[in-house]
This record gives structure tokens, sequence and C-alpha cells, in this order.
């Protein structure tokens, strides 16, 4: 009974991970590894899984509830009856969490919380060994540590660590440091439960482990040290060193620790300071290193100040071997006009402040892109689910720069300057190369010129946690100016088609960029291949007072840009763990019927809410929602011949043509929306719900289903009103439209215009376009009364 009980439990797992029980020599990733011989015996005794493609993913992080999960499995442990306030019963973790926290291995906190989606850190590895070692023996004795990190162990964990250090199950690294805040990864994951195996006599080991972990791969970035009390040094591994200076005489940085968190093709290595004296700091400075596959390195700094004086710091980069250097600067290609938005406001942020070139004779010695410096106060709204909203009060935006060059020992050292606010965060960003981030000044005339047309939504704002906007007023806690993590912005699509077009290496850092934001927003699931639904974190006012969705709350089209994004990568680099990721979404739309998130049209048709929060009522749909899902859903089925996907596109595409003619409003134009009553609301898009519908068309016939009747209706009518009411039409679009047999509608039309070189496509306009329009179009559906009418001009006035 009890190996049953044990089999089931591996399964369970298996599931959850997407792992399958295959045999070590079919991992195609550890055949080279230094950890190859630990992760075979541990996989052949069925204690860790390789994934279905195949790999083991040995750098992949793992989680606290995981690796719990991995003593049970190794020493054979009774199941328990319970485990914590955030694993359900439900939770496919729920039986491992239970065993480990009946046998004591997983004690959780105050309040009830195991936190099993947490990474797993050295010190938490050398608690939960410790404790699974008391169960099997006696070891008390202890080590005497002289690891040059070891002050900053924490206290939970400093016996464990001295007893497991003692026994060898835990070594410290080839530079004498335990390390003990970093995730251990799955390969260290797998090496420290073997070692404890081998302890127990549970297998034998003829050639053990040298008396080291092994040491970081060459070109990694080494130790902080302090050059002065105010200052700091980290080597980057590249032949680059990174400098962070505090101007203020009498302000000290002090180094307390670092971690690693592993990504998708980069890697952050994060550095952390008191700022002021240990003993009673001002505040903190946290430098991420984020290092991209391809060696170039964002620089991110981050500073939370508590106390009431404003400092001034640097972020400086020294070169040698360096002869000359020259800025290009965004704003050489214009001026941003910063024009009043009826949903925004005026939004008073940039751009960068432009690309520094360092050369040594004729050769690039090194690029940098420079940002701004960006303060803001960190505003959260909580609600009585426990919930919260979360934005930023953005307060400025700070240019300041320095380039020093001496001439007669050819070095080149450029300070970024920072303002660092009291009672504030304060933020700025570089991305260094050893070679030029753009090969074609075209591409860079391009991007700069684009930055500046449309400062309000790309390049600008970047953190090591994703890229910061503004926001619609209507926003809790509401600030006029409201900065966030808006999912539509985070995904790099943008960035993506700019480099398929392009090949430039700065659009590639700046997609693998994309992808460690999403990681980092998801605690790193993206990385272990477990592609989530995505999670709003501020609340819309108008989505509370209309149906009390409140933060987090999902957005449909949001996570339909999200997944094509990071699908649409995958494709492009050859990612495995991304060859999936329009699934789980496409999973998520199917499953919405079934949990009533829907508005039903007919006994075989319906359509998918906008938005799903638990506990709110179901929203609105928008059309180009709609359309928008069933295009996903259909495009998912054409990838996985799964027949549930195919079946839901259906029941929408029904539901779409059997409201119609009520889509179309009295002046030809299409409605925004529907909601539960089948009351139509808002005006349309200018043109991109018709990019939606010719689309839809061309899916349908790739797919070797005949074109809808109806949607040739809509398409009609909604040319001749753009037609009829003169505006602007793309010129792509004038072509889709004549491809389709459209073209007698805009024969000879004069209002087209061109579209650029590196064309946006239509999911990038919605992620641009739809913030700017959808708190109008729901003003119109609310028909606010009088007094909220009232309250909207005055702030417009205020801001005007």
């Amino acid at each position: 009974m009890k190996k049953q009980v044990i089999l089931a439990l591996t399964l369970v797992l298996f599931l959850f991970q997407g792992l399958t029980p295959a045999s070590a020599g079919e991992l195609s990733d550890i055949q080279n590894h230094w950890a190859k011989k630990q992760i075979t015996v541990l996989v052949d005794k069925g204690v860790i899984s390789g994934f279905e493609d195949g790999t083991f993913r040995p750098d992949a992080n793992v989680t606290r509830g995981q690796f719990a999960a991995f003593l049970v499995r190794a020493l054979d442990l009774p199941p328990g009856d319970s485990a914590f306030k955030d694993v359900p019963e439900s939770s496919k973790l729920f039986a491992d969490v239970a065993a480990a926290k009946k046998a004591g291995l997983i004690l959780g906190t105050t309040d009830g919380y195991g936190l099993v989606n947490e990474p797993v850190t050295r010190a938490d590895v050398a608690v939960m060994i410790d404790r699974a070692l008391q169960l099997k023996g006696d070891f008390p004795e202890k080590a005497n540590l002289t690891f040059t990190d070891q002050g900053s162990i924490p206290a939970y964990a400093r016996e464990s660590i001295e007893r497991m250090v003692h026994y060898g199950v835990v070594l410290g690294t080839s530079d004498n440091r335990i390390d003990h805040s970093s995730p251990a990864s799955r390969a260290e994951s797998a090496v420290f439960v073997y070692r404890m195996l081998v302890l127990l006599g549970e297998i034998t080991d003829e050639n053990p482990d040298p008396p080291t972990d092994p040491p970081a791969p060459v070109g990694e970035p080494g130790k902080s040290v302090n050059l002065s009390s105010s200052e700091v040094q980290i080597p980057l591994g590249d032949g680059n060193k990174v400098k962070v200076r505090m101007n203020t005489a009498g302000v000290p940085l002090h180094y307390k620790r670092s971690d690693v968190f592993t990504h998708i093709k980069s890697k952050d290595y994060n550095y952390y300071y008191d700022m002021g004296f240990p003993n009673k700091p001002l505040g903190t400075l946290k430098v991420t290193l984020r290092r991209v596959d391809n060696s170039d390195t964002f620089v991110f700094a981050k500073f939370e100040h508590n106390g009431d004086n404003t400092y001034s710091a640097s972020i400086i980069l020294p070169f040698d071997q360096a002869s000359s250097y020259k800025v290009q600067r965004y704003d050489s290609y214009g001026k941003v006009v910063h024009e009043h938005n009826n949903t925004y406001g005026i939004d008073p942020s940039t751009h960068p402040i432009g690309i520094l070139n360092v050369a040594n004779g004729s050769q690039t010695r090194a690029n940098i892109m420079m940002s701004k410096n960006y303060t803001s106060i960190k505003r959260e709204q909580a609600y009585a689910n426990g919930q919260k909203s979360v934005v930023r009060e953005f307060l400025d935006e700070y240019e300041s720069y320095k380039i020093h060059q001496d001439t007669a020992s050819k070095a080149v050292s450029m300070q970024l300057n920072m303002k660092v606010t009291s009672k504030a965060i304060s933020e700025s960003w570089v991305l260094l190369s050893n070679e030029k981030l753009f090969e074609d000044q075209s591409y860079i005339d391009y991007w700069f010129k684009r930055s500046i047309d449309e400062y309000h939504t790309i390049n600008k704002w970047l953190t090591a946690e994703g890229v910061y906007t503004k926001l619609p007023w209507s926003v809790e806690p509401g600030y006029k100016m409201a900065f966030g993590r808006n999912l539509g912005y985070i995904q790099g699509g943008i960035y993506l088609r700019a480099y398929n077009g392009s090949n430039e290496r700065y659009f590639y850092n700046l997609v693998m960029n994309s992808i460690a934001d999403l990681d980092v927003f998801t605690n790193g699931a993206i990385r272990n291949g477990d592609v989530p639904v995505f999670k709003t974190e501020y609340t819309s006012t108008w989505l509370k007072r209309a149906y009390g969705t409140t933060a987090p709350y999902i957005d449909t089209r949001h996570n339909e840009n999200t997944a094509l994004f990071l699908k649409g990568a995958g494709e492009a680099f050859n990612i495995r763990e991304l060859a999936d990721a329009n699934r789980k979404y496409a999973d998520f739309l199917v499953n919405q019927k079934a949990i009533g998130n829907i508005i039903k049209i007919t006994t075989s048709s319906h359509l998918i809410a906008d938005y799903y929060a638990p506990g709110s009522q179901t929203t609105h749909v928008s059309l180009n929602h709609a359309l928008g899902e069933m295009r996903f859903l259909i495009e998912t089925y054409q990838h996985t011949k799964d027949e549930k996907y195919y079946r839901t596109a259906r029941e929408i595409k029904a539901a779409i043509e059997y409201l119609y003619p009520r889509w179309v409003r009295d002046d030809g134009d299409l409605w925004y929306q529907v909601n539960g009553k089948l009351e139509f609301n808002g005006r349309d898009y200018a043109w991109l719900t018709l990019v939606d519908l010719l689309k839809s068309q061309t899916l349908f016939e790739e797919i070797g289903q005949p074109r809808s009747a109806i949607f040739d209706k809509m398409i009609t009518s909604k040319t001749k009103y753009l037609v009829s009411t003169g505006q602007p039409i793309k010129s792509n679009i004038i072509d889709m439209l004549k491809e389709q047999g459209f073209g007698h509608l805009v024969e000879g039309y004069g209002s087209v215009s061109a579209a650029s070189e590196l064309e946006k496509d239509e999911l990038e306009l919605l992620a641009e376009e739809e913030m700017n329009d959808q708190d109008l179009k729901l003003l119109e559906e609310r028909n606010m009364d009088l007094l909220e009418e009232e309250e909207m001009e005055l702030h417009e006035k205020e801001l005007k």
C-alpha cells in the first residue's frame, strides 16, 4: 500500500511539472553536464524526472514545493493529511507538500503559508535536508564555517548549514562562498539529494565530489567589492566592470548579499546593498546584471530611499583601450509632443538618452544604450478579499550624464547620474555590448524616430521587474501620474517583429529582456516551461464599478498578445520551453464555458467575457476580443490538432454571426461591445476590428472552411463607413481588402496612410490603442451620472 501511495505521488508530480519518467540516457541536455552522474542516478531511481521533450533542463530553478517533493520520493515518506493555506486540496502539489509537512521537512510561516511556489534557496535546501536526515538518524556534528559570506547567513538556517557542511551535503563555491541566498537549480538539487542518499547509505558513490561545488562558468559576473565606503564595483566577466557611487558625502554603501535567477536565454545576477549605515540604513540599492546569451548585459540600478534628504548617485562604466567616443541621441530626431489624452491625460516620460559608441581606432570597444532616471512612489490599494492593486506614482524623468576621456591613457568612462529622492524609488538602466547594437544606421534612424512618435508605449522606463508605462486615470489607487506594469507592453511583440525585420542585435536584446520580465512577473514559471494565464496587477475603476472586478484579474486580449509573443519567440529562436506557450491560454478560453464566464447566445453558441476574476460578475464582450479569441483557438487547433479548440472557436463564430445585423450601428460603423443583456454599446476602433474580420476570413480558407458570408457583410459595412467619413486607412489594409474582393469599395480612395518598412501587426496595434479607447467606450456604456461627468471635466481642465 505504501509503495502505491508513493507511486501515485510520483505520477502527480510528473503531471504538474510536465515531466515524464524517461531514462537518464534519453535526456539530451546532460550528456556533458557536470552533474550528469547524480542526475542519472536519481532519474533511474525515480526521484526526479526529465521533460516530455527529452530534456532535463538542469539550469531551471526549483521551487520549495518541488524540492520537498524530491525528498518525499527519495525517502519514501508516508502521506500527510493537511498542507498549507496556499496549497489547497485541489493543488497538484497537495499530496507531496502534505507528506513533507507531516514529516517536518517544511514548516511554513507563522500565518500558515508554505511559500511552496517560491524558489528554493541553498539555505532552504540545507534546512530541509537537515530535517530529513534527523528523521533517519543522528547527525549532530557541526563545521566551523569560514566562508566569506557566512556573516549574512540567516539565523533560521545557520545551524543546518553548519551540519550540512560538516557532512558534505552542501559545499562552498570555489571562491569560498556558501552562496546561501542563491536559488538552487534542478542540477544542484539533484546533487544535494544524491549526497544525502550517499550519507544515508542508500547509494554508493565510487567517485565522491571534490571539496567545493562547481565554480561559476568563466565569463559570469563576479563578487562586489567596495572601492571606497560609498562606491562599489562589480566585474562583469566580459572584460568590463560596473561601478555604483553615492555622490553625496557621508552616505556609504554596504554589501549585503547576492543571488542568481536563471531565465530563458538570460540570467539575472542580483546584488543587494544597504544605503547608509547597516545598523540604521536609509534605504537599499539593488543592482541587477541581466546577462543575455549573446553576452550583452542590461544593468538595472534601483534605489529605495526611506530617508528625508535627496541624494545623488551614479552608474559608472569605465573602458580602457578606448581612443574615442560618440553619442547618438534620440532627441536629435525630434521632440516628443506631450499631447493630452482623454484616457490617460499627459504622459511626461519620453525615451532613452541614446547610444554611446566607444571605439579604439576604427574598432568598436563598446556600445551602451543609456536610459534616463525615473523616480516614483509605490502605491497600493488593499481589498477585503486579501488582494491588492499596485501602481507607481511617477515623480520625475531626469537626464544627466557625463563622458570622461583620458587621451593619454586611452580611457573613456560613462557616468549616468541618478536622483535618489527621499521617500521614493529611483531607477535607471543601461544596456552594454562589446559589439555594435545596430549594424545598419537606417534601423537606428527608424527606431529612434519611432520611439519619439510612440513614446507612450515603447522603449524607455525598463526595470529588472518589467517595463512601466502610463496608465489610464481610471485605476485604483487613483493618481494622475499612475504608471504600472501593463502586460500589453511587457510582452515584446513589437521588439520581436522589429528583430524579424532587421536582425539587429538591439532588438534581440529587447526580446530576451521581455521574456525575462515575464519570467519575473510569473516567479519563474516561464523558465520552467509552465506558461501561465497572466493577471493584471492594477484595478480598473470602471470594471470595479460595473462588475465588482478588482486586481488581480485576467484580461483576455492581453493574454492573447502575450501568448502569441512567447510562441512567436519560441519559433523564431527554437526555444523548447515556449513551444506550447499558446496552449495554457487556449485551455483557459475553452474552460470559460464550464465556469460560466460567458454570454450565452444560443444553445450551441456563446461569447467569452473580456475579463475574469473569481467572485466578480460576468463582464461585457468586445467584438475585437471575440474575433481574436476565435482566431487564437483555430491557430492552436492547427498547432495541436486538438478538436476542443476548434469546437470552441466554432461556437464563438456562430455567436458573432447570430448577433448580426445588430452589430451594425445606424451609420454603418460597428458597435464596440455587447453585454449580458445583449445591449450593444460603444463605437468600434477605427479599423482594427476590420483587420480582425479580414484575417479571420483568411484563416477560414487556410483550414479549408468557406468564408463567412456575415463577416463579409460586416467588412463591407465597416469599409463603407470609413470611406464615407473620410477616415485614413493604412495601405496594407487597402491591399487586404483588394485581395479579398472588396477593392471596388476603396477604388481611388485618397485617404490612405503608408505602411512603414517594419509595419506593426494587428496585435501590436491593439496593445497600443486598446488602453487609449477602452475607457471612453466604457464611459459610454455606463452612462455615468452628471456628477461623475463633471468630475471628469474638472480633471481634464486641471491637467490642461
